[in-house]
């Protein structure tokens, strides 16, 4: 165990033992849990459901659905609740659903109406003896209670009530989703962007953080493991993005004797590489990156400009912390599954192409004509069967056009 997660495990252990507050007025959010209930009466609930439940930052999520368009999803926020509250009321706003995952965020109306952490833990305890009670089965996972500009006062009762339900959710097998460190400026100050003009409940911006943790941290996580298992090389040749980097299995084959590193994750976009730029790139002082991302964006909904200021923002993120790092961007690839999209993908690279023309320590390595047969269409041969991915054809084919940059 390192020493991070001992001093998390040590804050549990030896807390002050709390007993779960009850709701100071439960009758206060009365009307709000029959409001659910009426919406489950004119409409059946769907089955095998991710319930997301908690104050404010829950309840006023109204893009949740858009976000999580490949599961079904039930908002289950009651603005200004504790997570006393929560567990009031955990039967009528999550057991009833039988979900599949369960999502909580609530704590800082606790922290602010002055409980103690040791409360504040009591009452995710207390919630979550009732829902392993009745769905012994079901994941529970805890998104940290955010940092605020409005309540930055209360910041360290929050860190360290943090603490000690990260050290509880390691001891009970239950996930910790840790956004707070996200959530901060490099002067570690919340980012005032990613709250609406209350400086506490978040904006678009701010969901987009709290999106990519949900997604990724537990990918981003593995990496650190691997990292413990084999010390990585130093000064790096990184490559970095999504699936197509995360499936290049013989990457290391294809570069002998440079030290490359593969922090791919799949399915990502490219706002999640810089979300984790930290803990995927700069930790590792690499001497280059090698970055590919943009594909699920745009078929996510994204526009090409949006994609093209999210890697700016992972360029300036990188180029803080490293200067001298050179930043390889690999053109969006064609491919027969998503040709629907290509003008949108063809837009992305001129773009980016633009963009990287504006430093010499940026490089754009266009690999799409390559990619094309001499009919202007996708190669057929060099992608495997959901014509999305390529096969070791179309790895051979980034290998020679990467080659001369890489090397």
């Amino acid at each position: 165990m390192n020493y991070h997660r001992f001093v998390l495990l040590f804050l549990v252990l030896t807390a002050p033992f709390a007993v779960a507050l009850e709701p100071a007025n439960p009758a206060r959010f009365e009307k709000a849990i029959q409001a659910f209930e009426a919406e489950d009466a004119a409409k059946a609930p769907p089955k095998d459901v991710t319930v997301f439940v908690g104050a404010s930052n829950i309840r006023r999520w109204q893009s949740l659905p858009e976000r999580f368009k490949k599961t079904p999803v039930l908002n289950r926020g009651f603005g200004g609740c504790h997570l006393s509250d929560v567990a009031f009321f955990a039967e009528r706003c999550v057991i009833k659903y039988q979900p599949k995952q369960i999502y909580v965020n609530s704590g800082g109306n606790d922290i602010h109406a002055g409980h103690t952490p040791e409360e504040v833990l009591a009452s995710f305890d207390a919630f979550v003896t009732k829902v392993r009670a009745a769905l012994p089965k079901t994941p529970v996972s805890f998104l940290s209670i955010p940092p605020s500009p409005s309540r930055w006062s209360e910041v360290e009762q929050v860190k360290k009530a943090n603490a000690l339900i990260a050290a509880f959710c390691a001891k009970q097998g239950l996930e910790f989703i840790d956004t707070f460190t996200l959530l901060l400026s490099a002067d570690g100050q919340p980012r005032p962007e990613l709250y609406v003009k209350d400086q506490l409940h978040f904006s678009e911006a701010g969901y987009d953080i709290i999106t990519s943790a949900i997604r990724w941290q537990k990918e981003i996580m593995a990496f650190g493991k691997q990292d413990a298992e084999k010390t990585p090389p130093e000064n790096p040749i990184i490559f970095t993005g999504s699936s197509s980097i995360r499936r290049w299995t013989s990457l290391a084959g294809d570069f002998p004797g440079l030290p490359v590193m593969n922090r791919g994750f799949g399915g990502s976009e490219v706002f999640d590489s810089f979300n984790y730029a930290h803990l995927t790139v700069i930790k590792y002082k690499p001497r280059m990156v090698v970055f590919y991302a943009g594909g699920n964006d745009i078929a996510g909904g994204k526009t090409p400009q949006r994609v093209v200021e999210d890697f700016k923002a992972f360029v300036t993120k990188v180029h803080a912390a490293l200067p001298e790092c050179r930043i390889c961007y690999i053109s969006n690839a064609p491919n027969p599954k998503r040709w629907s999209m290509i003008d949108k993908m063809i837009e992305t690279n001129r773009l980016m192409e633009e963009f990287a023309k504006t430093d010499k320590r940026l490089q754009f390595i266009n690999v799409y004509p390559h990619m094309l047969g001499p009919d202007g269409m996708p190669k057929p041969d060099i992608f495997v069967e959901d014509q999305l991915h390529m096969n070791a054809k179309g790895y051979a084919i980034w290998r020679e056009v990467l080659g001369p940059y890489v090397k």
